[in-house]
């Protein structure tokens, strides 16, 4: 509603400021107040002078009376306030309406967007595809951080404005039933009510022979025993079909399905083997699939998974898949797959666990997707990378199908039933969904336009959400990557130091090389320009912005940026960098990458802090040795007030992937290509590094016990070969050499403090908010064999 100034004779606005600043404090002037049933900002109007000149002269008086300008329109003319604290909007109307300079004033009305809610029951506990500030699951409601950890408006994957092209409340946008996507998995219920409309026959691909493919089983069923149930939750998050009054709704409601089966169950325990994979790639290849789902994952490289990829990306075949649930950063830690095939595939390192070129580029048809909270953060279990991971999706208490015509839902969380279901298994279904939306939208689009759209499209995150910062687009928002124009698509497919030392790593003082490898995925770039944006405290860019006339579809350049190091201020500290990238026709994307300020000194102590946040429960150091005295050999040692492990290895960081915090017995992943593990069960790590060598060596300290803000001690030093210290010498620490080092609690006090020591919460209110990934750890023995449902 508009109030109109036309009373005569009136004041002007500086003759009353004292007698109605009264007013407003009073909150007079009632008949003035919106009606009944408007919504409004509460603490803004907009207010239209007769005149701009009018407006200019009133400022003085708004100024005084605490009214601030937020928009200025129509050249100054109309202007937006914000109001003080101490008024009201019906106040502050009923002052400005009655300044004889004023044509009109009104509250800054706000607009209801005409999305699409669908009818399906469970739709609004969907805080993935749209959230509005639903409740967690797992926080009652009289928990002081109950709105801390409520859903934030806005963290979601914006599937309402996806589904309505218009925006005129129809969804139009929901699929068409013209793209096949094969979901690799365990079992499937294809009968289920909310599924059986979008399933396409499908195979068992665990008993047939991959040369004799037709002759497959079409039944994928779920066992009797409920084991198999993990395909059924990853369909319902892709394509459930939605707005037909039951259950939950996919985030394409009109699609094919075709489900692989590639689960058994051996042991009480669920397998998906490599074989059987290879098996459901090659059907999904051969029979017309544009979009593979793989939510499973291991940290064992398979040269025969590695070229079955391959192969999908040549045929055009986007492989989505999800990232892990094991809390790593994949740039450091690499051994993930099919999440991190990288090009050259496989290699031996020394007759040991095959690993890949940590790097190489990264096979261009995988988007690996890491999974996010109701915050907007990348989820406390998940893996992440801003250069491996591709884009971020929820995972957390994920509601979904599953089999028996049944739904997984958190209705009765606090009654000790489900929370939803958690994992990086939930993203990639996520964005394999709005692929689909993609392709069923632009028939003709390529894998790597589909790749660029999913990525250009995506959020930062709201209010400051890490997604961004931890992946290479940061969250989905599918409405944005449908109406997206074509563009140049620019990302970072490799970030390494080169020169200085030739260790690949910071060391303060030094000067060397940031190099960094761009790809261009869609349209071809013009006059581009690239600029290193690196912690000014710790890192002095030396050279200039960088430019290239030209980077065409498919083409890739790499660009080097001089850099020194500066003196650090602890002995760990992890650098958030980026390069900021601008071209032609307005194009702008920033690419986030980091590395580790992190040198040991021999026999200098080095202390820092493990899990200061959710996702630094890993460091790596390096150690350079210039020689080796005659008769000595090496030893390292730690001390924590608890579980801690040391991955060692010469040459290159170890690549790892570690079920932290899982007890013993249940037998959790431990996979790593290090040369020596310092593994005992309590903080206090000692090994020897027999024949040590001239170069460099990389220890990796893992907070195992996942520990809150747990302090350690890490040391290297020579000793004479007949010293008495040896492996799992508990006296380690005393025997090594003095020395400095940062930190400022003795190990005395350290020590004392050990009854202090918590367990690492998962989110900021305890393990019960973004608890029970999924993912089950797998038998050592059988590591190169099994993925795990991640």
């Amino acid at each position: 509603m508009a109030i109109e100034s036309r009373v005569p004779n009136r004041l002007p606005l500086t003759a009353m400021v004292v007698a109605l600043s009264l007013c407003l404090i009073a909150g007079a002037a009632e008949s003035t107040a919106p009606a009944v049933g408007d919504r409004h900002v509460t603490d803004e109007l907009i207010v239209a002078y007769h005149s701009a000149a009018e407006a200019q002269r009133a400022k003085l008086a708004r100024d005084r009376l605490g009214l601030r300008s937020r928009l200025i329109l129509d050249q100054g003319r109309v202007q937006v306030l914000r109001l003080p604290s101490i008024t009201t909007v019906a106040a502050a109307t009923a002052l400005l309406a009655a300044d004889p300079a004023v044509a009109y004033v009104e509250p800054n009305f706000i607009r209801r967007r005409h999305a699409v809610v669908p009818n399906d029951p469970l739709f609004d506990q969907q805080w993935g595809l749209f959230s509005t500030g639903q409740a967690n699951f797992a926080v009652p409601a009289d928990d002081p951080e109950f709105d801390a950890l409520a859903s934030k408006p806005g963290a979601d994957m914006n599937m309402p404005a996806a589904w309505d092209r218009d925006g005129d409340g129809i969804a139009d946008r929901t699929g068409d039933g013209s793209v096949l996507v094969a979901i690799i998995d365990d079992a499937f219920d294809t009968e289920h009510e909310d599924l059986a409309a979008n399933f396409v026959p499908g195979a068992d691909l665990t008993s047939c022979s991959a040369q004799d493919l037709d002759r497959c089983s079409a039944d994928v069923s779920p066992d009797a025993d409920g084991l198999l149930d993990h395909g059924t939750l990853v369909a319902g998050s892709l394509g459930a079909v939605g707005n037909n009054g039951i259950g939950v709704a996919g985030v394409i409601w009109n699609v094919r399905m075709m489900p692989l089966k590639v689960g058994r169950v051996s042991n009480d325990q669920v397998e998906l083997d490599t074989g059987s994979i290879l098996a459901a790639y090659e059907y999904a290849r051969t029979r017309g699939a544009r979009i593979v789902n793989a939510s499973y994952g291991g940290p064992s490289c398979s040269q025969a998974e590695y070229e079955a990829i391959k192969r999908l990306g040549e045929a055009g075949v986007l492989l989505v898949t999800s990232a892990g649930n094991f809390n790593s950063n994949l740039d450091y830690s690499v051994a993930a797959f099919p999440a991190n095939y990288r090009e050259g595939g496989c290699v031996s390192r020394d007759g040991g666990r095959f690993v890949v070129d940590r790097n190489a580029d990264k096979l261009d048809n995988i988007l690996t997707v890491a999974a996010t909270n109701r915050q907007d953060n990348i989820a406390s279990f998940s893996q992440f990378g801003p250069i491996s991971a591709d884009v971020a999706a929820p995972g957390l208490q994920i509601v979904t199908t599953r089999p028996g015509n049944a739904y997984l839902s958190g209705e009765r969380c606090l009654d000790g039933g489900s929370c939803g279901a958690n994992g990086t298994s939930f993203a990639s279904p996520y964005a394999a969904g709005v692929a689909a939306l993609l392709l069923s939208e632009y028939r003709q689009a390529s894998m790597r336009e589909l790749k660029a759209r999913l990525i250009e499209g995506a959020e930062p995150g709201v209010d400051g959400g890490d997604a961004h910062e931890l992946s290479a687009g940061g969250r989905l928002d599918a409405a944005a990557s449908l109406d997206l124009a074509p563009r140049p698509s620019l990302i970072l497919r490799a970030a390494t130091l080169e020169g200085g030392d030739g260790n690949g790593r910071l060391d303060a003082g030094e000067i060397l090389n940031v190099r960094v490898r761009v790809e261009n995925l869609w349209q071809a770039a013009s006059d581009v320009q690239f600029r290193l944006i690196a912690p000014e405290s710790r890192i002095a860019v030396l050279g200039e912005a960088q430019t290239l006339a030209l980077l065409a579809s498919g083409a890739a350049a790499e660009l080097d940026f001089p850099i020194q190091v500066l003196e650090p201020a602890m002995d760990y500290e992890e650098l958030a960098f980026s390069i900021d990238i601008r071209a032609a026709d307005g194009y702008a994307a920033r690419r986030p990458f980091r590395a580790e300020l992190a040198e040991l000194g021999l026999g200098t102590p080095a202390r820092a802090v493990l899990s200061k946040g959710l996702h630094d429960e890993f460091h790596t150091y390096h150690l350079d040795i210039d020689a080796v005295p005659a008769g000595q050999r090496l030893v390292f040692c730690t001390k924590a007030t608890s579980d801690i492990d040391v991955l060692v290895k010469y040459g290159a960081p170890a690549q790892y992937d570690i079920d932290l915090g899982a007890e013993a017995e249940d037998d959790p992943t431990f996979f790593t290509d290090a040369d020596v593990i310092g593994g005992g069960e309590d903080g206090n790590e000692t090994e020897i590094i027999g024949s040590a060598r001239v170069g460099t060596y990389y220890f990796t300290v893992v907070n195992y016990d996942l520990a809150e803000a747990l302090d350690y001690s890490l040391v290297a030093f020579f000793e004479p070969a007949s010293g008495s210290v040896g492996a799992g010498n508990a006296d380690c620490m005393a025997r090594a050499p003095s020395g400095g080092g940062g930190g400022s609690m003795s190990w005395l006090g350290l020590l004392l403090a050990g009854g202090l020591v918590a367990r690492l919460r998962r989110a900021p209110a305890g393990c019960a908010i973004e608890h029970g990934a999924p993912r089950r750890g797998t038998s050592r023995a059988t590591q190169s064999l099994i993925k795990t449902r991640a």
